[in-house]
């Protein structure tokens, strides 16, 4: 045999080596996909046996990592210089507590995150003022609720991507003038990762409604199932992200940890 012939057979049985594993995989991911077409469709049959309608698309990711925050002070004070001015008094108040002042008004941020500006941070044109403030701090879903020239303003803090379901921020604009803004800041650089868990969409889906029986929660739906992070403060760790699932229902929000998988209701 000639070394041409030699070279083709080896190609032949090359070629058929890979037909067979493509072979293997695509009846392994045939599998795969008609076991979660089994499994979605015995968790809407289990929701409507509590007389829940399980509307939502259950997703397939991962759960992000968990994140440890540090402080950042440099990232405090540009915040305040965003409402406040660039003239600013700054002062470590101690206990974890920094603030700043201008002839606008004062800013007083805490070591957990939250913090408070007041005083005339906007003459004009206040909602525009606030979509500025969410483009430069990683707020989003900004929503405005303003009659007269006066109320309101609600944003969700993100890290990373994903929606920090207990992070908010809150505008309180007066006759056209924003005059307070209050909620959290979070820096946008982690210190450290930390294992988040790896609850799916469908073990949190699971747990939901274990307990929902448990409290007797009422409800009649549930319309989207997405992954977050929740903020948690402990005297060690300020601020921790955990990711978790929340669970869109008719009633308000349901979030599932994905370290624990225990229920909170927002």
């Amino acid at each position: 045999m000639n070394r041409a012939h030699l070279k083709n057979i080896i190609i032949l049985i090359l070629l058929l080596v890979n037909l067979v594993l493509l072979g293997f995989l695509g009846t392994r991911l045939s599998q795969e996909r008609a076991a979660r077409t089994r499994t979605l469709a015995e968790l809407t049959e289990l929701f409507a046996s509590e007389g829940i309608s399980l509307t939502a698309q259950i997703p397939e990711d991962a759960p992000p990592s968990g994140q440890t925050l540090t402080r950042d002070v440099d990232g405090d004070r540009a915040l305040a210089v965003s409402l406040l001015g660039d003239s600013l008094e700054t002062s470590d108040e101690g206990g974890g507590i920094y603030t700043c002042a201008s002839e606008n008004g004062q800013a007083l941020f805490r070591s957990s995150g939250s913090f408070e500006v007041t005083g005339l941070l906007a003459r004009t044109d206040a909602e525009a003022v606030c979509k500025k403030f969410c483009q430069a701090f990683g707020y989003q879903d900004l929503v405005m609720d303003l009659h007269g020239g006066s109320g309101t303003g609600i944003a969700v803090q993100y890290f990373d991507g994903y929606p920090v379901a207990n992070a908010t921020v809150k505008f309180l604009v007066e006759n056209g003038r924003l005059i307070s803004v209050s909620g959290i800041h979070l820096p946008q650089t982690s210190s450290g990762t930390v294992s988040g868990g790896s609850l799916s969409a469908v073990t949190a889906l699971t747990k939901f409604l274990e307990d929902r029986r448990a409290v007797a929660a009422v409800l009649s739906s549930v319309s989207d199932v997405y992954l977050c992070y929740e903020l948690q403060s402990t005297a060690a760790a300020p601020m921790s992200l955990t990711p978790a699932w929340c669970v869109v229902t008719d009633t308000g929000n349901y979030y599932v940890n994905c370290s624990t998988g225990a229920v909170t209701f927002d």
